[in-house]
């Protein structure tokens, strides 16, 4: 059924489309609050000067012609500001939320890009919907997540710059649509796709009683039991999330390492290494020290990472082919492993 506000529910054939009403999202966060705690970055808050332009006036195909007339989204995106992406195809990950903080599922948001809103947009990309569906099967006790998944596309930045980017989506004569800016850096990227990965010793535990000394996890995973250098070298793919599963105040890190743990289970340790590299190390007492920049483990500190969870997903002779920052699902990790097998 068709909506006049963004705030009622929405569905939409053949897939589904609604607003997700129970979201606790709280207020309307912060670009810090965002980095630091979700894991993303706020990459923008569509309130398109174009929408309150005479359509006739605007550049067919332009951003701001695509956003005119549209319901405010916000686009919360992976790591604008934390983890600027390289020229070329890129993974864009992004969770959209309407003025009432409830956060949109389902249904097929295009994305679209150009240098200004006036130029014309390059696109549609399409994204997916990818819920998060790991947490209850692996008998997760960790805090978790209020989002339920995230969409991502494929996209491709064909050059450095400040590029716009604008999500559209539609039910029936309704349009809603989001903006912001993706950074594309023209010098090194953090651990950026094509790189080669930063090799270091992580801690390695296989029994209960050693593995709640470095994991934080509630049950501990067992994806300590190889250290990410040694990895690194023995020819397989390597899948390594960097998380922390009782710290995380986005509460994303137990949902995702979750999603990890449901690839290894398929895949398991002979096809490939899976890791969890955890950013604070309980130690002895099993008593995680204070979340800060200082008490990071030092894997987290060798990747010179600052925001969390991130996944990468590195090929047999150590060169990352997928990274992700934030939400990100066992399907997408599955599909960036398995041509590497």
């Amino acid at each position: 059924m068709a909506s006049d506000s963004a705030d009622r529910v929405l569905t939409q054939d053949p897939a589904p489309l609604r607003l997700l009403d129970q979201v606790a999202l709280g207020h309307h966060p912060s670009r810090r609050q965002f980095l630091l705690a979700l894991g993303v970055g706020l990459v923008g808050v569509a309130c398109s000067v174009a929408s309150r332009k005479s359509s006739s006036s605007l550049v067919p195909g332009s951003i701001a012609a695509l956003t005119a007339g549209a319901s405010m989204l916000s686009v919360l995106g992976t790591g604008a500001d934390a983890a600027p992406m390289s020229p070329g195809r890129n993974r864009f990950g992004f969770v959209l939320v309407n003025l009432q903080n409830q956060a949109i599922i389902g249904g097929s948001p295009e994305v679209w890009l150009a240098l200004d809103e006036k130029a014309k947009a390059q696109g549609p990309y399409s994204a997916t919907w990818h819920p998060f569906n790991a947490y209850d099967k692996t008998g997760d006790r960790s805090p978790k997540s209020p989002l339920p998944g995230d969409f991502a596309a494929d996209i491709d930045l064909p050059n450095v710059g400040n590029w716009m980017v604008a999500v559209t989506l539609r039910q029936g004569p309704k349009k809603y649509a989001g903006t912001g800016v993706l950074p594309v850096s023209s010098g090194p990227v953090l651990a950026g796709l094509g790189t080669k990965a930063v090799s270091t010793p992580t801690p390695v535990a296989t029994t209960p009683f050693k593995l709640a000394e470095i994991c934080t996890r509630t049950p501990v995973d067992h994806m300590h039991y190889i250290s990410l250098d040694e990895a690194l070298l023995n020819g397989k793919p390597t899948v390594v999330c960097f998380s922390t599963p009782l710290l995380c105040e986005s509460q994303l890190c137990g949902p995702v390492t979750d999603e990890q743990i449901l690839v290894f289970e398929k895949f398991g340790p002979d096809r490939a290494n899976f890791i969890h590299v955890e950013e604070f190390l309980p130690g002895p007492d099993r008593k995680p020290p204070a979340p800060t920049l200082e008490n990071q483990s030092p894997g987290f500190k060798e990747w010179k990472l600052q925001t969390e969870p991130w996944v990468f997903v590195i090929d047999g002779k150590g060169v990352i082919r997928f990274r992700s920052l934030g939400p990100v699902t066992a399907p997408e990790i599955e599909a960036a492993l398995t041509p590497l097998l």
